[in-house]
């Protein structure tokens, strides 16, 4: 086979056709990994794109290392899939190259550029997740521990390894060791320091209902009688925010006209503060070939939270949802170590209100809150409209 030919079909199993003759330098693709490899491999020159003198790679370069996250992620859909012509094709969801690789985050500014990418790719050839990543597995994994804990075992975990990752079979006890591995190897632990303000909001019926920390602090077991997201009901907890508009958002609720008022108060730690902050899942791109195996572990803990932070329904089932985040925060509250080997203090938890703030829980109960945390007894008590 000649070179020609031999390359030819190199491009072809990449999902390639004909690549333009042109350069490109960094600053067109939005992607940390595709900049730092066309400013590793590139020299001066100018790019087509921008008109500039910079350091530019040939495009075809640029497509073959985008090429490797598609062969890396995607195959062939004809190696796993059953195909019915009468069904209109394979029965799965695939799709083509340049649509696979804009599913993996893949943006480009230039419309110049992204014509000739788009011109780049063999359209016919199809591209499908044969679900074979690390992260996957361990999703699949986090599903079978939900089930087991809401619907077969919650208050006991038997050594039978009754979970499967991929090809191997774990407890789920040995679930909960990988997921904590994990955190810790991402580092996603923060410090409160203390005097940090942490706020606490409370929905109450009258107006003069809170007048000290007692009242708004966790509250006295024989009151902590509703689960929530992270203890079920008999275990007093801590829930606050970083910021007041995040405790109102996690706190009331609209709908209930016996409680037409609401206190904020502003507790601060004594002491310094350990959290398990999973607002603190660092980004791995797709294209960063040094570090897939992490991207993998790092897209299983995305996909872990969606479900962790999700809304729950309260119409008398929030006590089967919640199990699987209360089993999770009492594992970390009495299993989970840093590495100074010593225990966390709470969780940091994106706001199921809203993703984009930061919500907490304090490992503390009634009277722990009111000897670590230094309250500031000016209330601010405000009326609340119902809906």
């Amino acid at each position: 086979m000649s070179m020609v030919m031999e390359a030819a079909m190199a491009a072809w199993e990449r999902g390639l056709s004909s690549v333009p003759d042109k350069s490109v330098c960094s600053s067109h693709i939005d992607d940390y990994a595709v900049r730092l490899f066309i400013k590793r491999n590139g020299e001066m020159g100018t790019c087509d794109y921008c008109k500039k003198s910079r350091l530019v790679i040939d495009l075809d370069m640029l497509m073959e290392f985008l090429t490797d996250a598609l062969m890396h992620f995607f195959t062939d859909p004809a190696n796993f899939m059953s195909y019915v012509s009468a069904e209109g094709g394979y029965l799965g969801d695939f799709d083509g190259p340049l649509e696979q690789l804009e599913g993996l985050g893949l943006t480009v500014e230039d419309e110049g550029l992204y014509e000739d990418m788009v011109n780049s790719f063999d359209h016919t050839s199809a591209w499908a997740d044969e679900g074979s990543a690390a992260s996957d597995f361990k999703y699949e994994g986090w599903l079978q521990f939900r089930h087991l804990v809401k619907h077969q075992s919650r208050y006991l975990f038997s050594p039978r390894k009754e979970m499967r990752l991929g090809d191997k079979a774990i407890s789920a006890e040995s679930f909960l060791k990988e997921l904590a591995g994990d955190i810790k190897r991402q580092r996603m632990i923060t410090v409160i320091k203390a005097g940090t303000p942490i706020y606490r909001c409370r929905q109450h019926a009258s107006k003069n209902e809170v007048k000290y920390p007692r009242d708004i602090c966790s509250p006295p077991i024989e009151h902590a009688t509703f689960p929530n997201r992270m203890s079920s009901a008999g275990i007093s907890m801590f829930y606050g925010a970083l910021d007041v508009r995040t405790a109102k958002l996690e706190t009331l609720n609209r709908l209930d006209s016996s409680k037409v008022y609401y206190t904020i108060a502003t507790f601060f730690p004594k002491i310094d503060l350990k959290l398990i902050d999973l607002s603190k899942i660092p980004y791995v791109s797709p294209f960063d070939q040094e570090n897939w195996d992490l991207y993998d572990k790092v897209e299983f803990l995305f996909k872990f939270l969606d479900d962790f932070a999700k809304p729950v329904c309260h119409d008398g089932t929030e006590h089967i949802e919640y199990v699987p985040t209360q089993v999770i925060t009492e594992y970390f509250r009495y299993k989970f170590y840093t590495s100074d080997k010593k225990p966390i203090d709470g969780i940091i938890y994106p706001s199921s209100k809203d993703r984009g703030r930061n919500a907490c829980v304090l490992f503390m109960d009634h009277y722990q809150s009111l000897d670590l945390l230094q309250c500031d007894e000016k209330f601010k008590v405000k009326k609340l409209t119902v809906k």
